[in-house]
């Protein structure tokens, strides 16, 4: 009778990962928004997408479920999902600060940009 596939880092060590990204040991704290703080270069994250993910993640529902929940699409919901999923990667990967943005302030800036 076979015995199942064995582990296949029997005999051999895990790779390391600290070489390729350069891993230290990195904190990320929430940081409310101080009066002449600018950060220029980081990773906006919408609240529609965090809501998402917590839907998804920390809820536990189908994304039927969530989708249904946001008032979208399931196609919708699952673009709006991987977006939120990059940026916050591509945050922790390239060392960036994520910036909470409200939705209500997106639609403040188009409007603005489109009376211009």
């Amino acid at each position: 009778m076979p015995r199942g596939v064995p582990c296949r880092w029997r005999c051999r060590v895990p790779p390391s990962l600290s070489g390729s990204v350069g891993w230290r040991e990195v904190i990320y704290l929430p940081v409310k928004g101080v009066e002449g703080l600018s950060v220029t270069d980081c990773v906006e994250v919408y609240d529609y997408e965090i809501e998402a993910l917590k839907l998804i993640h920390v809820e536990g529902l189908t994304t039927d479920e969530a989708a249904a929940r946001l008032g979208m699409s399931k196609a919708t919901f699952w673009r709006v999902l991987e977006s939120c999923r990059f940026k916050i990667a591509q945050a922790l990967i390239e060392r960036k600060p994520l910036k909470l943005v409200s939705s209500s302030l997106r639609r403040d800036v188009k409007q603005e940009q489109e009376g211009l």
